[in-house]
Order: structure tokens, then C-alpha cells, then sequence
């Protein structure tokens, strides 16, 4: 075997007459929605022999965490290597190049300074829910598959365009809620080329033979980003997958209620699984036992699944003899909850969320099967791969690096180079978090940072592993030490939207009117919103049109403005008994005929800049606006000041 040694660059071996080229290849293989439910992570049920194999070819994270559990921002933190509380993308239509045009991806990174030849395959960077991805970071054209996709017909009423299809094609945006549920899962006995992971796996192995070819010729290194759909719902994979596990086998969640004294803030019910039949659509409906366990066997099947996929690509590049140059990462977006705290997909701060796989091979550096306790984070891997590869190390680019390079732990397992990691999440308050090796603390803070809207949970995992209680109130000390690490990291970035403060608005049956001044409208979403699914009202942007929905008994009566808004305007919303009424700018009324006055108050609150809970509009939640609120008043009963 070739033996390497890490310097300023990957060495040249002299002694044996090897000479290896200045800069390895890097193959990133990206996994959506993948916990730690692995063979290597020590699952006994896991039938994952391929990520077990790569496991053994370099250095497994026992601590790796996500820094925020959504899709969008968590790809955007590890190419970026900066935190979503420092750049503002926090959310899934979060705009890379209008928030940092000059920004410089990871895989920029390395064709500017090791010219690399970049390309991307599959989930890379999320596509969807109004985002295209960033295509500048890539040399070559991005091979797109589906996240979302179905064989059976049934699973989609017949071939119809299903909620959660569009969202990720970009298409209906603003017509989420008319469209059919898709279903949650679906088994057919099909090959693996019939979804997107086995075309991924195909398309990833054409791409290797040519970059084969190119370093023959040229010395052209490669940088590869191969993204897997599966597990991230549906679970759509074929039969045989679904074949390997006994149901009655599968671990049932633990524990299914909140933690005992939590933070109303923090907590999760309903969300993205509901877009998916035969789940309840209702939030706090509780799932059957035939429910649970048919979720979780395709969650385990879909991993199955794309290990196999995963498992093709390895062989490839064995056999293509590229191991011995090729540094290969593999990493879980964010975790997901499988019923533990009634939590059903990602989206808190909670460790089944954050807790990801990071598995790192680096020839000459890594020794075969080791593993680390150090807690690291996502935006840990580009300043790692970058001096892996012998690269500069990256600061301001122009982001901010908020990473450490791993590389002394690469070295040796017991190193330690950070002491905890820090992720966050947004919704009516941020909640940001420190996860240390025992303990998380997450501070949940009103967005404008008062110190008299701050709520504190505090989990021991040493002594409640399932996170049953908020221990914060018992452990002041701790509380205390950890939140002076909080303080240590930078102010984060504001959304962009201010926050409602006070009480929601008493609206039921009365008259509302509701007036705001907003600021850089370029891209749709919601501007204020007040209640969900049964009662309540939305202004909002649908392709730069304002749009006022008015939600009663669960039908929505929409008023849509005709002309394109400015990027800044001031709007004025009304309902009466009889009449709907929206204007722009102090003119340019539009009204007709109001379904009537909301007859029962709203259960969800005021969302301003998005809709955190239940849709009140018809669109889908949180449907996030990148513009700023500056003002809003909402008054009910009569005519509000402008």
C-alpha cells in the first residue's frame, strides 16, 4: 500500500519512487435526512454494509452535529463553512447569491486555488420551495434528479402533481394546499435505476470514469459532490429493500411526549410529514402502532437503500484504482426524529435533528477504522478538506469560516480541537445551542435579542438520554456556564423580518385592519399572518403580486392585487363584515365582496416575515419572506393610523 504523509500539500513520495500528484481528489458524498442509524454507529438493526465499509477505510464521528436541521441552511453551512447565524440563510428558499453575491462556495474554493474540476450530482444543494441552488459553484452543468419521486400510480391519485412534487420542482408554489397529499411510502418491485439514487449512483460512476481519464491525461484533480435523496420522504424504494427488515423488529419510539417544562417555542407536531397520506393532517392527531412502525420501516429501508447506492460508487472507484488519491466524505444533512417526543422528520434543536454521520477517509492521514468522541460540526469540512488538499486556509471568502479543520484529529483520535458545537434554529424566537459531550443548552431569544424574552432548556444526556425534561431550572450553574460560551459567538443575522412582541390581536368577529411598510420585495412569501388552518388572515407576496387571504370555517377568500409591488411600498389590508379591501402606497384600492367578519379567534398567533405553524393562506407553510418588515400595526375593530 502507498503510504502518504500530510505537509503543506499531499506529499511526494521519493523513497519508493511513487510520485503522487500535489492535490488528492475529493469525492463528497451527500445523504439526505441520514442519522446515525448505521451499522458503524453501533444500530443493531441497520443493514447498511457499504457505509459500514467506508467506515472502516477511515475515521468515524461519534459526536458530529448539523448546524441547523433543515435542508436548505445545513447544505448552505457546509459549503459555505460559516453558521446560518452568520450569513441570514435559515431558510428553505434562503437566496445564496442576493444575501452574499460574492460568496465562495467550497467546491469555488478548490478550483481556484488546486485547480480542481467541480461537479455536482443529486441533492447537492437544495432545489426547491422557490430555490434553484447555486450552479456558479460548479464547473460542470448540475445532474438534477428528484427528491421526491413515485412509481406507483396510486401513491399519487393517478400521475396528479402532489403537494410536496411541486414543492421541490418549483412549480404551484403559491397553490400547495389544492394539490393531493403524495403517499408517505411505497415498496414496488422495481429495479434501483427506477429512482433518482440508482440513476445518481449510475451517472456518479460515468463522472469518475471520465475524471479517471482526465488525471491520466492532464493531472486535472477531481472535487465530486454525489447527493442521495434517500431517506428523506417518501420512503420510495424497491421491494427488496423493504424485504430486509422484520416489522415486528423495528424499535418503536421511546418517548413521545415534549420534554416535561420545555419552552412552548421549542416544541414539534405535524410540519412536512402531513403533506404525506395516510398521515394525520391534524398536528396533534396521534399515530397508530401500524403507523409508526410502517414510518420507520421505510425510513430503515430507504437507508438500506442508498447504502447500496453509495456501495456501487465505492466499487468504482476501487476498481478504477482511485482510493489511494481520493479523500471521501460522507455526511448526513441533519438527523431526524422518528417518533421520539411525538416529533415526526427534522426541523428543532433537539438531538435526534442534529446528530449526523461524518465519516472521513484520507489516505496517508486517516488509520483504517478509527473512531473520534470529538464533537464536530458540518462547517467543520471545508477548512478540513481544504488543508487535507494542501490548500490555503480559508478565511473571509468573503464569508465568515466559522469551522476548524479536523485534520489533528484525522491524526489522532483523542486530539481535540473545539470543546462543544453550536447549531440553532429559527422560529418565533432563535433558539441557538451549545451541545457539549454531556450536556445541550439552547437560549430561545426574540428576534430584536431583548434579554427579557430569553427561555433556556438545558438537557443531561448522561442522566435523561431522551430528553424527558428541561433540567435548567435544577441546574442554574450549568445553565450559567454554558451560556457564557453562547456569548462568545457573534450577534447572529437577523431573518430580515421584525418580530410581533405582544399579544395576538383579539380579531374574532371584528373588523381588522392591517398596515406595514415592508422593504426589499423581490421574492414571495408571507408578510404578516395571523392564525392557520381554520381561522385567520395572510398578506403575503405570490409572483410579486400582494395577495390578501382571509381564512373562515377553513375556506379562503383571496383579494390579489394586479400590478407587480415596488421593492418597497406600504400596504393597508382590511376586512369588514361585508367588504375586502387592499391598497398600496395610500392609493390604488382594490376590494370585492368579504366572506364575513373571522367568527372564532385564531388558535396560531402573529407571524410576521413568515408563517411558523398552520398555513392561515393558502400556500404552505412557513413560506419565509427575504424582504424586512419595518412596520406593522394590526388593529382590530377600526381604521389603523398609517
Amino acid at each position: 500500500m502507498k503510504q502518504f504523509f500530510i505537509l503543506s500539500v499531499w506529499s511526494i513520495q521519493v523513497a519508493t519512487g511513487i510520485v503522487q500528484a500535489e492535490h488528492p481528489n475529493v469525492l463528497l458524498i451527500l445523504v439526505d435526512d441520514l442519522k446515525p442509524t448505521l451499522g458503524c454507529y453501533g444500530d443493531p438493526i441497520a443493514k447498511t454494509p457499504n457505509i459500514d465499509r467506508l467506515a472502516s477505510w477511515g475515521m468515524r464521528f461519534e459526536n458530529a452535529y448539523c448546524n441547523q436541521a433543515v435542508c436548505a441552511p445545513s447544505r448552505f453551512t457546509l459549503m459555505l463553512g460559516s453558521h446560518s447565524t452568520s450569513t441570514g440563510l435559515y431558510g428553505l428558499g434562503s437566496q445564496l447569491r442576493e444575501t452574499i453575491p460574492n460568496a465562495v462556495t467550497m467546491p469555488q474554493f478548490f478550483a481556484k486555488h488546486g485547480g480542481y474540476r467541480t461537479e455536482s450530482l443529486g441533492k447537492v444543494f437544495h432545489i426547491g420551495h422557490g430555490n434553484n441552488g447555486d450552479p456558479e459553484s460548479f464547473h460542470a452543468p448540475h445532474f438534477k434528479e428528484k427528491v421526491i419521486e413515485y412509481v406507483d400510480p396510486a401513491s399519487t391519485e393517478g400521475g396528479k402533481l402532489t403537494r410536496e412534487e411541486a414543492y421541490f420542482t418549483n412549480q404551484k408554489l403559491g397553490q400547495i394546499r389544492s394539490l393531493p397529499r403524495g403517499a408517505a411510502y411505497e415498496s414496488p418491485d422495481v429495479s434501483d435505476i427506477e429512482y433518482a439514487d440508482g440513476r445518481v449512483a449510475m451517472e456518479t460512476i460515468k463522472r469518475l470514469q471520465s475524471a479517471k481519464r482526465r488525471r491520466d491525461n492532464d493531472d486535472t484533480p477531481f472535487f465530486i459532490a454525489a447527493g442521495f435523496a434517500r431517506p428523506h420522504l417518501p420512503f420510495s424504494v424497491p421491494k427488496k429493500y423493504w424485504d430486509l427488515y422484520d416489522p415486528a423488529m423495528l424499535p418503536l419510539p421511546q418517548h413521545e411526549e415534549l420534554p416535561q417544562d420545555a419552552p412552548k417555542v421549542a416544541g414539534k407536531r405535524g410540519g412536512e410529514i402531513t403533506n404525506y397520506k395516510p398521515v394525520p393532517t391534524d398536528r396533534n392527531a396521534v399515530f397508530s402502532e401500524e403507523l409508526k412502525r410502517t414510518l420507520i420501516h421505510g425510513y430503515y429501508a430507504s437507508t438500506s437503500f442508498v447504502d447500496t447506492q453509495i456501495g456501487k460508487v465505492l466499487d468504482e472507484l476501487q476498481r478504477l484504482e482511485l482510493t489511494e488519491d481520493t479523500i471521501i466524505v460522507l455526511w448526513g444533512d441533519h438527523g431526524f426524529h422518528l417518533g421520539d417526543l411525538g416529533i415526526w422528520t427534522k426541523h428543532t434543536n433537539y438531538e435526534q435533528a442534529n446528530r449526523i454521520p461524518i465519516l472521513i477517509a484520507a489516505p496517508g492521514v486517516t488509520k483504517r477504522g478509527t473512531t473520534t468522541g470529538q464533537l464536530a460540526e458540518s462547517v467543520d469540512i471545508f477548512p478540513t478538506l481544504a488543508e487535507l488538499a494542501g490548500l490555503p486556509k480559508p478565511k473571509r471568502v468573503p464569508q465568515s469560516i466559522d469551522g476548524v479543520s479536523l485534520v489533528p484529529v484525522l491524526n489522532d483520535p483523542m486530539k481535540r480541537v473545539r470543546t462543544h458545537a453550536y447549531h440553532a434554529y429559527p422560529k418565533q424566537k432563535l433558539g441557538r445551542a451549545i451541545r457539549t459531550k454531556r450536556y445541550r443548552l439552547v437560549e430561545w431569544r426574540d428576534w430584536d435579542g431583548a434579554d427579557e424574552s430569553v427561555e433556556y432548556e438545558l438537557y443531561d444526556y448522561q442522566t435523561d438520554p431522551h430528553e424527558t425534561r428541561n433540567h435548567a431550572s435544577e441546574e442554574p450553574e450549568v445553565v450559567q456556564k454554558l451560556a457564557k460560551i453562547l456569548a462568545t459567538y457573534a450577534k447572529p443575522v437577523n431573518r430580515n423580518v421584525s418580530r410581533a412582541d405582544q399579544e395576538p390581536p383579539k380579531i374574532a368577529n371584528r373588523p381588522v385592519t392591517i398596515s406595514a411598510k415592508v422593504q426589499g420585495a423581490h421574492k414571495d412569501g408571507v408578510i404578516v399572518a395571523q392564525g392557520g388552518r381554520e381561522q385567520g388572515y395572510a398578506v403575503h407576496l405570490l409572483n410579486r403580486r400582494l395577495i390578501f387571504d382571509v381564512r373562515v370555517n377553513g375556506a379562503v377568500t383571496r383579494l390579489k392585487f394586479k400590478e407587480p409591488v415596488p421593492k418597497s411600498f406600504n400596504f393597508e389590508a382590511r376586512l369588514t363584515a361585508d367588504r375586502m379591501s387592499l391598497s398600496i402606497d395610500g392609493n390604488h384600492l382594490q376590494e370585492m365582496d368579504s366572506p364575513g367578519l373571522i367568527p372564532v379567534q385564531p388558535k396560531d398567533g402573529v407571524s410576521i416575515g413568515r408563517d411558523d405553524l398552520s398555513a392561515a393562506g393558502n400556500y404552505e407553510s412557513p413560506n419565509t419572506f427575504e424582504g424586512k418588515v419595518s412596520y406593522l400595526k394590526i388593529t382590530p375593530g377600526g381604521k389603523s393610523d398609517n
